[in-house]
């Protein structure tokens, strides 16, 4: 299991702003680092922080070249990574797979929801990690002094 060094983001839905974006896509050191909440734990309110963050880099000129947005995923969200969930999530999924290439974002699974929900790591394509517990990821984070979003 690899953890990228990055930035634990779970957005709710209409939050953020155009500084707080610009030093996103900066990746300045100076720019905080920042904590979003993802609510629902929904396929759709994931596709729409995965929107968003394309849009954000979608207006600048390039992407990040250190501190990609973590996503720690610990709800029913997961399943749209799924092998088995591909073809109907085929649209979002090459979305993260690009936006993981170019180092924009760091998708985190949490293995405590994989074992309850019975998802092997080999139903994850290999772009995405995992995290033993994604709660306490986010709160580890959260006292290295991350801010939410």
């Amino acid at each position: 299991m690899r953890f990228k060094a990055g930035l634990l983001l779970s957005l709710a839905v209409l939050a953020g702003s155009l500084t707080q974006a610009e030093n996103l896509h900066q990746g300045s050191l100076e720019s905080p680092s920042y904590v979003a909440q993802i609510q629902a734990h929904t396929g759709e309110e994931l596709t729409e922080i995965l929107r968003r963050i394309d849009n954000l880099y979608e207006r600048g000129e390039r992407y990040p070249q250190s501190n990609p947005v973590a996503l720690v995923l610990h709800g029913d969200e997961a399943n749209l990574f799924l092998r088995q969930n591909y073809s109907e999530n085929k649209e979002i999924v090459d979305l993260a797979a690009r936006l993981d290439a170019f180092n924009a974002i760091d998708i985190q699974v949490c293995e405590t929801w994989m074992g309850f929900s019975s998802v092997p790591r080999t139903e994850l394509p290999a772009f995405v990690d995992t995290v033993p517990y994604g709660p306490a990821a986010e709160k580890a984070l959260l006292e290295q002094g991350y801010e939410y979003f």
